[in-house]
Parts: structure tokens; sequence; C-alpha cells
């Protein structure tokens, strides 16, 4: 049986909040590193990696949302669209 974890209301989140964003780093960094044995030179790599990881977690909240109608591959690639025209707009 899985183990529910619950917080204590006073409870300060920023642990929880502290380990999120390491995991969030962590899967970047291996991201990144996979694309770099690809052959894939910085700052490319990183910087898709890290756009990657936003985009994910983007659509992940927006399927999670039990109003959604859309599939998680839908959101997800408008998830990248969205980060393509934001770059694209620094010039």
């Amino acid at each position: 049986m899985p183990r529910i974890r619950t917080t204590d209301p006073g409870h300060n989140c920023s642990e929880l909040q502290e380990r999120a964003a390491l995991k969030r780093a962590g899967l970047a960094g291996a991201i990144a590193d996979a694309l770099r044995e690809r052959g894939v030179q910085e700052p490319t790599a990183s910087l898709a990696a890290e756009l990657g990881v936003r985009a994910f977690y983007h659509a992940f909240d927006e399927w999670a949302d039990p109003a959604n109608q859309q599939t998680f591959t839908e959101l997800a690639r408008h998830a990248l669209a969205e980060l393509r025209a934001a770059t694209a707009a620094l010039g």
C-alpha cells in the first residue's frame, strides 16, 4: 500500500519546494547530458533541457486539471510552441 504523506498546516513547505527544485534540476541535467552525448553543443544542450523540463511541467499541470479535455501530447506541443515563440521574441 502506498504511503500518503500529510503535512502539518503550520509546517513551512520550503523543504518540499527545495526538493521539487532539486528534482527539476536533476531532470534537466540528465537531459542535457543525454543531448551532449548525442553531439549537441553547449549552451544549446542545457537550454534545450531547461526548456523541455519547463514545458513538461507546464503541460503536466494542465493535463492534471480535471477540466482539461486535451491529451498530454497536445498540451506538451502547445507548451513547447509557446516557449519557442517567447525565445524568438527575445531576438
